[in-house]
């Protein structure tokens, strides 16, 4: 797996160049780095947050029936962005992209990109989640 780990952060580096991002990860739904590239000092905070935007992703759907919740954005006026991507919502682990986007730059186009090739990196290691059980 460690040579996945390099082309992941290989990915996300040239996603932060192209885009002029200065951080860019991937993480799990319990906070858990699997790959980083830019600014590490942030990568360990940014990835536990992310867990937080798990539990929101599943209250949208659960909750506001948003079915299809592709993105997450936090955004100060001063920071910029920070944009929260879930990846393969049904498969397991649950991944998450993370980008720190300066202010006045675009990530969708970015953010597209890169996460059909993070998946494609990605499926041979993920699995189908088991559909949740009615209460009877």
């Amino acid at each position: 797996m460690h040579g996945v780990e390099a082309q992941l952060t290989a990915l996300l580096g040239g996603m932060n160049r192209g885009g002029g991002y200065p951080l860019s990860l991937v993480c799990t739904d319990q906070g858990l780095l699997v790959a980083a590239a830019g600014e590490h000092a942030r990568s360990d905070v940014a990835a536990g947050l992310t867990s937080l935007f798990d539990d929101i992703v599943n209250r949208a759907v659960r909750d506001l029936g948003l079915a299809d919740v592709d993105e997450l954005t936090l955004a100060a006026p001063d920071a910029g962005r920070v944009v929260i991507r879930p990846l393969a919502r049904d498969c397991v682990p649950r991944l998450f992209l993370v980008v720190f986007v300066p202010g006045g730059r675009t990530w969708r186009r970015h953010t597209n990109h890169i996460t059909r090739k993070l998946l494609a990196l990605l499926g041979p290691w993920l699995t189908r989640a088991a559909a949740p059980q009615e209460a009877s």
